[in-house]
C-alpha cells in the first residue's frame, strides 16, 4: 500500500470521526432549540464560512485561476450539499443519529452505479463484492434497533442522491486545484465551498433574524467545528483514493456513530441515544466485521 493510499485512508476515517461527532451536536442543538433545524443549518454555515475566508487567503497562489474555470463544480459543491444536509437533518431530528446516520452508506452503491453508467469507469469483482458488503452493513445497522418510518428512509435516501452529486462534484473541484498539491488543493476546495454555504446561511438570516440569538450561536459552535474538521479530512480523502472508496471509509461513521452512542448512553446521556439492546449489540458487531471486509476488498 503506497503513502498516497494510506493517507487517503486516514483521512477518510477521520472524516467519518467528525462527522459521528457532529451528528451528536445536532441532536444537542435540536433539544436546546425546539427542532430548528434551519437555524442550525443557517448558523453553523456562517460560522464555516468566517473560518473559510482567511483560510482561502492563506492557500491563495499568485496564478489563481478565474471563477469561471471552477464556477460549476463549485456551486455544486455547495448546492447539493446544502440540500442533502436539509433532508439529512429533517430525518435527525425525529430519530437518534446512530439511526439515521448509516442510512447515508447508500451513497456508495449509488455512486458506483452513477460512475458506471454515466462516467464510464469500471470496478473488478472485489470492488463490486466490497460495495455490496458496506451497502448490506448499513442496511444492518439502520435496523439494529428499532425500525426506521418510511418517511425517514425516504429522507435519508433523498439525502443520500444529494450527497452523492456534492461528492462528484467535490472532486471535481478538488481535482482542479491539484496544482497546489493534493492536499493544500483540498483544503482550498474546502474553503471556497463553504463561503458559499456561508453566505446562503447569512442571507437566511437577514430574511428571518429571529434563529440569530446569543443562544443559538453558542449551540451551533460546536456544530460548525466539528463538521468543518470532517469536510477537510473528506475533501483531502477524495483527492487521495477517489469517491467510491473515499464513501466506503466514510461510512463508517455509521459503526462510529454507535460507539459513541453506546458510550454516551452508558454515562447517562440517554435523552441523545438510547442503551442497546444484546441483539442491537451482535447486529453492530457483525456489520463492523463486513465494513472492514469492504475496505480490504476494495484494496484488492
Amino acid at each position: 500500500m503506497d503513502t498516497m493510499v494510506s493517507l487517503g485512508i486516514g483521512c477518510g476515517l477521520g472524516a467519518g470521526l467528525f462527522q459521528s461527532l457532529s451528528y451528536l451536536c445536532i441532536r444537542l442543538f435540536n433539544k436546546r432549540h425546539n427542532d430548528n433545524i434551519i437555524a442550525l443549518l443557517a448558523l453553523s454555515h456562517i460560522l464555516m464560512g468566517l473560518i473559510s475566508i482567511p483560510l482561502a487567503g492563506m492557500l491563495w497562489p499568485e496564478s489563481m485561476p478565474g471563477v469561471r474555470a471552477y464556477q460549476w463544480p463549485l456551486l455544486g459543491s455547495a448546492g447539493f450539499y446544502l440540500s442533502g444536509q436539509f433532508f439529512l437533518f429533517a430525518a435527525i431530528i425525529h430519530s437518534e443519529p446512530s439511526r439515521v446516520s448509516p442510512l447515508l452508506g447508500l451513497k456508495v452503491f449509488i455512486l458506483a452505479l452513477i460512475s458506471v453508467i454515466f462516467l464510464d469507469q469500471q470496478f473488478n469483482m472485489p470492488k463490486w463484492i466490497a460495495v455490496l458488503l458496506t451497502t448490506g452493513a448499513v442496511l444492518l445497522l439502520s435496523r439494529s434497533g428499532k425500525r426506521l418510518e418510511g418517511r425517514f428512509i425516504l429522507l435519508g435516501l433523498v439525502a443520500c442522491v444529494s450527497y452523492c452529486l456534492s461528492d462528484l462534484c467535490v472532486k471535481e473541484l478538488v481535482d482542479h486545484f491539484a496544482f497546489l498539491g493534493v492536499l493544500r488543493g483540498a483544503v482550498m476546495a474546502t474553503a471556497l465551498s463553504y463561503v458559499v454555504c456561508g453566505a446562503v446561511g447569512a442571507v437566511v438570516v437577514m430574511v428571518n433574524p429571529r434563529h440569530s440569538t446569543w443562544d443559538t450561536w453558542l449551540y451551533a459552535v460546536p456544530f460548525a467545528i466539528c463538521w468543518f474538521t470532517a469536510m477537510i479530512f473528506l475533501f483531502s480523502c477524495f483527492g487521495l483514493i477517489g469517491v467510491v472508496f473515499g464513501n466506503i471509509l466514510q461510512s463508517t461513521r455509521g459503526i462510529i456513530s454507535i460507539v459513541l452512542g453506546f458510550v454516551i448512553a452508558h454515562i447517562g446521556f440517554q435523552t441523545l441515544e438510547p442503551k442497546p439492546t444484546h441483539r442491537m449489540v451482535v447486529q453492530r458487531m457483525v456489520a463492523a466485521v463486513l465494513m472492514t471486509l469492504a475496505v480490504v476488498l476494495f484494496l484488492i
